[in-house]
């Protein structure tokens, strides 16, 4: 798997099970995993499961392919399948990367910003912590404590504070361009 493709798409299916149908679902995952590794541009897939909601996510390597994968008479038949134990349907959303950073909690789904814009603020969000850090962090510690600890607190700083603050700070211009 090429961990720099730009063009990579995923897609996460979610499903609510019905009751007592945990055993067939789960073989019938399976069938469904099994599908999509075989398909032209796949490029990976993780399975989440939390009481009777279930998540599957693949990775296509373009969207041209994981459009080939979905229009595939076996896998629209797969999708079909699953409605005899699980309910609410599977509910794709794209996603190229960054996109989850650009979420705003409780409001309606919308298509993500453009790329430049994404690419553009996290930067922005990104190059105070590492300057603040490198002024901050001790001299002393070894390389690789600084590494982790510089790397690790950003990420956790922009998951957790620094992209929902800015994503409802900019939410006018970041989205601009995907309202109807």
């Amino acid at each position: 798997m090429n961990g720099t493709n730009s063009n990579a798409v995923k897609v996460v299916y979610e499903w609510r099970l019905v009751a007592g149908g945990r055993e067939a679902f789960t073989k019938w995952l399976e069938t469904f995993a099994a599908d999509a590794a075989a398909a032209e541009g796949y490029e990976g897939s993780s399975v989440f499961s939390a009481a009777e909601d279930w998540l599957f996510l693949v990775r296509f390597a373009d969207r041209q392919s994981l459009e080939r994968w979905q229009e595939q008479p076996r896998t629209m038949h797969l999708l079909a399948a699953a409605n005899d134990f699980a309910r609410g349907g599977p509910r794709a959303q794209h996603r190229t990367g960054l996109e989850t950073w650009f979420t705003l909690p409780g409001a309606a789904p919308h298509a993500p910003p453009p790329r430049w814009k994404m690419a553009l603020v996290t930067w922005c969000a990104l190059l105070p912590q590492v300057l603040l850090l490198g002024e901050v962090m001790p001299h002393e510690l070894p390389k690789l404590v600084k590494s982790m600890l510089g790397t690790a607190i950003p990420v956790a700083m922009l998951t957790w504070v620094v992209m929902p603050w800015l994503t409802r700070l900019l939410q006018r211009w970041l989205f601009a361009a995907s309202r109807s």
